[in-house]
């Protein structure tokens, strides 16, 4: 054998995947930790045909005969069956799930897959365990930390203890390296994820980190700008680093020491962070969106508080809407939210308060707020999985063989909706969204464009509802291509130039697809075309040139006018 284990991460296809999110991070840190250990791990991220492929060659051409997969909720049917063809073609070969899902597995699993191990929680310490057992016969089974394996005789799983199976020192590990990835390819994208912390406090009652990961560790600032400057190293292409943690904003000092370091490297972040810290330390966001943060992404749920309490969030729907705000004041360029549909006490009247609430967050974040409508998921381990008589809801398990991926199809019911109501209800959510966004479009201004498109003049692509609302405006589009300093700026020597073209003057008023304008705005845009310099319209209109200048920018604010020297 050429290495002890390879890692795979296998996906049905990779179509609803962003490409931060293609390279499995936690499977790399188990890499660099058996790399430390002397052992040697590959990690490999790709759809079906070429992990198909990549197992033919390494485990065909006995390179290795350990396979490690990566296991959550949308991927498990594919890993079972990848590990039935595995046991198939090559039955010497040894697999382990490891991963969110892996808590979630039962006998008949193993016994119909015929697969061999499964880690719960933290991999790195039970998998050198592992192949201590496995390769070097140094270990018992017994003594592997947190393994599931089958008990054929009692037709049973049999769950190893999981004391000593937690790393408390994360920056005892070495972060990932492109010699750990099997094509050599790590992290190339735009924009990378990195993990600067583990575990959750929070204990939201429908998420699977606050049930299975509570103990919470943090690496030092200096090993994380080690991580980054390594990535910027390696890829000459990065724009953004995205923060992986439900934790980032626990800690200020922590966060103002990696915001100092951060803006001396200039990248823009993106992180998960809190209604309530944003409310509590409006101090520290500043400091944060001035060292680079471009997104954060908040978990917004519901517009009902009765739904907010039982998923634990500890937020209101004047909490959310003043986080807002606040966000949109101090400049940050993008916010990304959630409504869950289908939820905990969800009900026709809980649907409507969250449209209240989408629609006061989409008009005070105009040009950059992302809100996006999911179906409840019932993930392992959850309270609302585990209980979910406690929530009013009923989780159908034979419905979940009609979803391909969670939170994309309903596969529950409330006591007040069925699953086909819910499916309903949120297609009827998807379309006030949309209805809710073209109305605010059409009411941006300048301000709300620039602040959800660029950063220090330069164009950025992080809101993509906004850009396509945007850019699908003619006079928009013709606007931006026109943002230099002397384009902008009033100048009564220049010409006024107008965004669109086709108009129809009737009387004292103007008629456009942008607008009916009347007055000096009118007479303004009538002949904004280059003919006349902002003086010579003062003299046509028999006004003062403040009059023009002022007209000017309210109509510049529209983004319906530029200025032109020639």
């Amino acid at each position: 054998m050429n290495y002890e284990l390879l890692l795979m991460n296998v996906s049905r296809d990779y179509s609803g995947f962003s490409e931060v999110f293609r390279d499995n991070i936690g499977q790399y840190l188990i890499a660099s930790y058996l790399r430390q250990k002397n052992f040697k791990a590959y990690a490999y991220s790709g759809d079906i045909q070429s992990c198909k492929n990549i197992l033919e060659k390494e485990v065909g051409k006995r390179r290795t005969a350990i396979v490690g997969f990566y296991a959550a909720a949308d991927n498990i049917r594919v890993v079972g069956h990848v590990i039935q063809w595995l046991k198939k073609n090559y039955s010497d070969c040894v697999t382990i799930i490891g991963g969110p899902q892996a808590i979630d597995l039962d006998y008949d699993f193993f016994e119909t897959t015929d697969n061999d191990y499964a880690i719960l929680g933290d991999g790195e310490i039970p998998m050198y365990c592992l192949l201590s057992f496995l390769v070097d016969h140094s270990l018992e089974v017994t003594q592997i930390p947190s393994l599931v394996r089958r008990d054929d005789i009692e037709r049973t799983l049999i769950i190893n203890k999981c004391d000593d199976a937690v790393i408390m020192d994360l920056d005892s590990i070495d972060f990932p390296r492109v010699e750990d990835s099997l094509t050599g390819c790590l992290r190339q994208g735009e924009v990378v994820g990195i993990i600067t912390g583990r575990g959750c406090p929070f204990q939201c009652s429908f998420c699977y980190e606050g049930a299975n990961a509570k103990n919470v560790r943090l690496r030092s600032i200096k090993n994380v700008m080690a991580e980054i400057d390594y990535i910027r190293e390696n890829n000459k292409k990065l724009n953004f680093i995205s923060i992986y943690d439900d934790t980032f904003t626990l800690h200020e000092d922590r966060i103002l020491e990696f915001c100092d370091a951060m803006k001396r490297r200039n990248i823009m972040w993106f992180c998960e962070g809190h209604i309530a810290f944003v409310i509590n330390k409006q101090e520290v966001l500043k400091k944060m969106i001035e060292s680079g943060l471009a997104c954060i992404q908040f978990g917004i749920e519901s517009g009902a508080e009765k739904v907010l309490n039982a998923y634990n969030k500890h937020t209101d729907f004047d909490m959310i809407v003043k986080a807002i705000e606040i966000c949109k004041h101090l400049g940050i360029h993008s916010i990304t939210g959630n409504f869950i549909i289908g939820g905990a006490f969800e009900t026709y009247d809980t649907i409507e308060k969250s449209k209240q609430l989408a629609r006061e967050l989409i008009h005070k974040g105009k040009g950059i707020i992302e809100l996006y409508a999911v179906y409840f998921a019932p993930y392992p381990n959850t309270d609302m999985t585990n209980h979910p008589e406690k929530y009013d809801i009923e989780i159908h398990e034979e419905l979940k063989e009609i979803n391909i991926n969670t939170m994309r199809t309903s596969v529950v019911s409330t006591k007040a909706l069925s699953r086909n109501e819910i499916y309903d209800v949120k297609h009827g959510f998807d379309d006030f969204l949309k209805e809710e966004y073209i109305k605010a479009g059409d009411e941006s201004r300048k301000a709300d464009i620039l602040q959800g498109l660029y950063h220090n003049g330069r164009r950025i692509s992080v809101n993509p509802t906004w850009e396509r609302i945007y850019l699908g405006k003619p006079h928009i589009s013709s606007f931006l291509e026109h943002m230099s300093n002397q384009e902008q700026h009033f100048d009564k020597s220049k010409y006024i130039i107008r965004t669109f073209e086709d108009i129809k003057i009737s009387g004292d008023k103007m008629f456009s697809d942008v607008g009916i304008f009347q007055g000096i705005e009118k007479n303004i845009l009538a002949y904004a075309t280059g003919v006349y310099t902002a003086e010579e319209m003062a003299d046509k209109f028999h006004v003062a040139i403040e009059e023009i200048e002022s007209a000017y920018y309210d109509l510049n604010d529209k983004c319906l006018v530029y200025t032109a020297e020639f």
